[in-house]
């Protein structure tokens, strides 16, 4: 039986319960010569459960992370946006976008690594770590990606200036 959107959202709800903060789904033509319809899950999430949620996230099929993480930096802190996609058995393609977004506070910037469940997204959270200077707990390599080893402590070039 084919994984929906709302087998989804259903299934975090009864898992996480009021650990889900939102669930949106958005369902649109893809395409311009032959289109497809296509659905997108979006999971706004606390990050006590995130760890468990991409673990859950993988338990209902096989998912991999569909392109590089985003983020929103807000005046009280960060949105980190990881875009999964799960393997489904519905439609053309199979596969269905799952994003999930977890806040983190300016004074607490800390996320579990996920890269136990996840091996691919080791170098996102790297870049996250120095881009951002968010704090990836339990991270198996924490070098450095792009920055100097010597870089001013405290500067994190994907961060907008304190007074922007």
């Amino acid at each position: 039986m084919p994984l929906t959107p709302e087998d989804i959202a259903l299934r975090f709800r009864e898992e996480f319960e009021n650990e889900v903060i939102g669930v949106r789904v958005r369902s649109r033509e893809q395409g311009i010569y032959r289109t497809v319809p296509q659905s997108v899950i979006w999971l706004s999430i606390s990050r006590v459960v995130f760890h468990r949620a991409v673990s859950l996230l993988k338990d209902m099929g096989h998912i991999h992370i569909a392109c590089p993480m985003a983020s929103k930096e807000h005046d009280d802190g960060i949105e980190l946006i990881y875009p999964f996609t799960v393997l489904t058995g519905e439609g053309k393609f199979m596969e269905l976008p799952v994003i999930i977004s977890v806040f983190l506070p300016e004074d607490d910037l800390r996320i579990r690594s996920v890269s136990d469940i996840l091996p691919g997204i080791l170098y996102m959270e790297r870049e996250t770590m120095e881009m951002l200077g968010v704090i990836i707990e339990d991270i198996p390599d924490s070098r450095r990606l792009f920055t100097p080893e010597n870089m001013q402590p405290g500067v994190f070039p994907m961060r907008r200036e304190p007074d922007a």
